[in-house]
């Protein structure tokens, strides 16, 4: 399961996550390491686009956070991409930089459900930055290992 922050403009037309340039982007990686966009559930912390294309406030991912929990119920994936600052911090209450977390696994239990969580680079940062974009492409790689050994 990839997690990211809130729909983009393209999202929020379509309703699809990550059908954008970050999606584009995203399904290059998955395709260059051997996965089909359909193997794996991807959504967002945030269900709506905040105006501006902002952060989502604290109070947005605490709204949202029932729908992502349902989601998480129901696909009970064994590890999650946090795609970015904000679902990490949704998932795991983090909030120092993110490139100090990139990589690293935490084990979670959110209302019940456990799975562990793989801190990333969003896709759009990554697509934009040669440093991250190969951490990003080595993060996706390692949390797909993860899965075809579970």
């Amino acid at each position: 399961m990839l997690i990211g922050e809130a729909p983009g403009e393209q999202e929020d037309i379509t309703g699809i996550p990550f059908v954008g340039r970050a999606g584009k982007f995203l399904d290059s990686v998955l395709a260059e390491l051997g996965v089909d966009r359909s193997r794996v559930f991807i959504t967002n912390v945030v269900r709506c686009r905040p105006p501006g294309n902002r952060k989502p406030t604290d109070e947005e991912i605490s709204q949202c956070l029932p729908n992502l929990v349902a989601e998480l119920k129901s696909v009970r994936p064994s590890i999650v991409v946090a795609l970015g600052a904000v679902a990490l911090k949704a998932l795991t209450g983090r909030s120092g930089r993110l490139s100090d977390d990139i990589g690293k696994e935490f084990e979670i239990k959110l209302n019940g459900v456990p799975f562990i969580v793989i801190a990333s680079y969003h896709p759009s940062a990554a697509m934009r930055n040669r440093r991250m974009r190969e951490r990003f492409r080595l993060v996706l790689s390692k949390a797909l290992s993860r899965i075809d050994r579970e």
